[in-house]
Protein backbone atom coordinates (compact mmCIF):
# COMPACT_ATOMS: atom_id res chain seq x y z
CA UNK A 1 0.00 0.00 0.00
CA UNK A 2 1.31 2.61 -1.24
CA UNK A 3 1.23 5.81 1.63
CA UNK A 4 0.27 9.23 1.45
CA UNK A 5 1.15 11.55 4.29
CA UNK A 6 0.32 15.65 4.76
CA UNK A 7 2.68 17.32 6.50
CA UNK A 8 1.47 21.15 7.99
CA UNK A 9 4.85 23.45 7.76
CA UNK A 10 4.67 27.06 9.32
CA UNK A 11 8.22 27.54 9.54
CA UNK A 12 9.09 26.35 12.40
CA UNK A 13 11.84 24.52 14.05
CA UNK A 14 8.94 21.19 15.15
CA UNK A 15 8.08 21.83 11.52
CA UNK A 16 10.93 21.03 10.09
CA UNK A 17 10.85 17.84 12.54
CA UNK A 18 7.89 16.76 11.15
CA UNK A 19 8.90 16.77 7.43
CA UNK A 20 12.55 14.87 8.40
CA UNK A 21 10.47 12.19 10.29
CA UNK A 22 8.06 11.64 7.27
CA UNK A 23 10.92 11.59 4.70
CA UNK A 24 13.47 9.28 6.90
CA UNK A 25 9.76 7.07 8.57
CA UNK A 26 8.12 6.73 5.17
CA UNK A 27 11.00 6.95 2.70
CA UNK A 28 8.52 5.81 -0.44
CA UNK A 29 5.59 8.07 0.26
CA UNK A 30 4.00 10.96 -1.33
CA UNK A 31 4.32 13.60 1.23
CA UNK A 32 2.18 16.48 0.71
CA UNK A 33 3.99 19.94 2.49
CA UNK A 34 1.05 21.95 3.49
CA UNK A 35 0.63 25.63 4.85
CA UNK A 36 -2.52 27.19 5.87
CA UNK A 37 -2.77 30.33 5.32
CA UNK A 38 -4.49 32.66 8.27
CA UNK A 39 -6.31 35.19 6.84
CA UNK A 40 -6.88 36.62 10.68
CA UNK A 41 -3.11 36.36 11.54
CA UNK A 42 -2.13 40.05 11.76
CA UNK A 43 1.47 40.56 10.50
CA UNK A 44 3.13 43.66 12.56
CA UNK A 45 1.72 46.77 11.39
CA UNK A 46 -1.65 45.92 10.45
CA UNK A 47 -3.12 46.82 13.93
CA UNK A 48 -5.03 49.42 12.45
CA UNK A 49 -7.83 48.39 9.86
CA UNK A 50 -8.58 44.37 10.98
CA UNK A 51 -9.75 43.79 7.37
CA UNK A 52 -7.08 45.53 5.41
CA UNK A 53 -5.24 42.83 4.38
CA UNK A 54 -8.10 40.66 3.02
CA UNK A 55 -7.98 41.65 -0.37
CA UNK A 56 -6.61 39.83 -3.38
CA UNK A 57 -3.33 41.31 -3.40
CA UNK A 58 -2.85 40.30 0.24
CA UNK A 59 -3.50 36.79 -0.72
CA UNK A 60 -1.01 36.92 -3.63
CA UNK A 61 1.81 37.85 -1.72
CA UNK A 62 0.58 35.39 1.13
CA UNK A 63 0.58 32.39 -1.45
CA UNK A 64 3.91 33.22 -2.79
CA UNK A 65 5.34 33.53 0.90
CA UNK A 66 3.60 30.27 1.76
CA UNK A 67 5.03 28.45 -1.60
CA UNK A 68 8.25 29.95 -0.79
CA UNK A 69 8.43 28.86 2.83
CA UNK A 70 7.69 25.65 1.64
CA UNK A 71 10.46 25.68 -0.81
CA UNK A 72 12.85 26.22 1.26
CA UNK A 73 11.37 23.30 3.69
CA UNK A 74 11.90 20.77 0.82
CA UNK A 75 15.29 22.21 -0.30
CA UNK A 76 16.98 21.69 3.05
CA UNK A 77 15.73 17.75 3.54
CA UNK A 78 17.33 15.22 1.56
CA UNK A 79 14.11 13.58 0.11
CA UNK A 80 15.52 9.86 -1.01
CA UNK A 81 12.91 8.39 -3.43
CA UNK A 82 10.14 10.36 -1.77
CA UNK A 83 7.55 12.26 -3.52
CA UNK A 84 7.43 15.68 -2.15
CA UNK A 85 4.53 17.99 -3.59
CA UNK A 86 3.72 21.61 -2.07
CA UNK A 87 0.16 23.16 -1.14
CA UNK A 88 -1.59 25.73 0.75
CA UNK A 89 -5.07 26.92 1.60
CA UNK A 90 -7.05 29.44 3.27
CA UNK A 91 -8.21 29.22 6.41
CA UNK A 92 -7.74 28.60 10.24
CA UNK A 93 -4.67 26.53 10.53
CA UNK A 94 -6.42 24.06 12.35
CA UNK A 95 -9.71 23.67 10.60
CA UNK A 96 -7.69 23.79 7.48
CA UNK A 97 -4.96 21.04 8.52
CA UNK A 98 -7.80 18.81 9.26
CA UNK A 99 -10.14 19.91 5.59
CA UNK A 100 -6.62 19.13 3.83
CA UNK A 101 -6.75 15.13 4.45
CA UNK A 102 -9.61 14.88 2.36
CA UNK A 103 -8.41 17.59 -0.59
CA UNK A 104 -5.10 16.32 -0.77
CA UNK A 105 -5.88 12.67 -0.79
CA UNK A 106 -3.96 11.69 2.37
CA UNK A 107 -4.11 8.70 4.72
CA UNK A 108 -1.72 10.33 7.68
CA UNK A 109 -0.61 13.61 9.50
CA UNK A 110 2.54 14.16 10.71
CA UNK A 111 2.45 17.54 12.55
CA UNK A 112 4.87 19.52 14.68
CA UNK A 113 4.29 19.36 18.16
CA UNK A 114 4.32 23.77 18.24
CA UNK A 115 4.46 26.25 16.06
CA UNK A 116 6.29 29.43 15.76
CA UNK A 117 4.53 30.93 18.62
CA UNK A 118 4.03 27.72 21.22
CA UNK A 119 5.24 28.78 24.03
CA UNK A 120 8.69 26.52 25.17
CA UNK A 121 6.53 25.04 28.66
CA UNK A 122 3.57 23.82 25.99
CA UNK A 123 4.05 19.74 25.45
CA UNK A 124 1.47 20.16 22.27
CA UNK A 125 0.34 23.28 21.04
CA UNK A 126 -3.23 24.55 20.49
CA UNK A 127 -3.21 23.32 16.55
CA UNK A 128 -1.91 20.21 17.13
CA UNK A 129 -4.17 19.61 19.76
CA UNK A 130 -7.40 20.36 17.60
CA UNK A 131 -5.48 18.58 14.59
CA UNK A 132 -5.25 15.40 16.72
CA UNK A 133 -8.74 15.45 17.96
CA UNK A 134 -10.41 15.98 14.61
CA UNK A 135 -8.55 14.36 11.86
CA UNK A 136 -10.01 11.53 10.16
CA UNK A 137 -6.71 9.87 10.08
CA UNK A 138 -3.75 8.83 12.37
CA UNK A 139 -1.69 12.09 13.25
CA UNK A 140 1.73 11.36 14.33
CA UNK A 141 2.91 14.71 16.50
CA UNK A 142 6.71 14.94 16.62
CA UNK A 143 8.51 16.92 19.06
Amino acid sequence: MSRSILVPHDGSVHAQAALEYALETFPNARIVLFHAIDPFELAPGDEGDRFAPLTDEWLDEQRAAAIGLLEEARDSVDRGSATLEIETAVGSPPQTIVAAVEDTETDQIVTGSRGRGGPAQVRVGSTAEHVVRRASVPVTVVR
